[in-house]
């Protein structure tokens, strides 16, 4: 057991590092990844609120369905040269994303910086919090011994349509 649970936390730290360095790296760049790699098909959240009175809340869920360039050209985009994306949200309908402008803090205290990006993130699991107020046709939910608050296990129960899309993962009912 010696050699293979070293190994195992070696991956556990280096998984940690990873997370902590995203975690750091999404602060100094206000509040967005440094990198965002998209395509068609991928599983987005929205950051921010984008637009509250047709519903496209920070939290949001969708699917890209097309991915909008601001011209066609030979050459390679320029950075400036953000794309829009289109989401399907399916809770009522696909909704261009525009990219956003974000102003932060710069480094060492001198002025601000500013930062043009799409204001999504990939997303393949969510955790119970950022599902509240959501509906979703299909989840996994875990209903283990590590959840932490009262309610949680409702919470991720009353996001699902039917039974029929719903599988619980692992089930402690002490």
């Amino acid at each position: 057991m010696g050699k293979t649970g070293t190994t195992t936390q070696r991956k556990r730290k280096l998984e940690k590092k990873k997370v902590q360095k995203a975690r750091k790296t999404c602060h100094r760049t206000g509040e967005l990844p440094k990198e965002l790699q998209i395509l068609v098909g991928a599983k987005v959240m929205l950051r921010y609120n984008v637009n509250v009175s047709k519903g496209l809340v920070n939290s949001d869920i969708g699917h890209i369905t097309e991915i909008i360039w601001p011209c066609f050209r030979r050459a390679q985009m320029y950075d400036i040269d953000i794309s829009s994306v289109r989401i399907d949200f399916s809770k009522d309908a696909v909704r261009i994303i525009q990219p956003k402008t974000v102003r932060f803090p710069a480094k060492y205290s001198h002025g601000t910086a500013e930062r043009r990006m799409l204001s999504i993130l990939l997303c393949w699991p969510c955790m119970v919090h950022k599902m509240q107020k959501s509906t979703v046709d299909l989840a996994v939910v875990y209903l283990g011994s590590k959840l932490f608050a009262a309610g949680q296990a409702y919470v991720a129960l009353s996001t699902v349509k039917s039974f029929e899309g719903l599988v619980i993962e692992e089930l402690d009912c002490t």
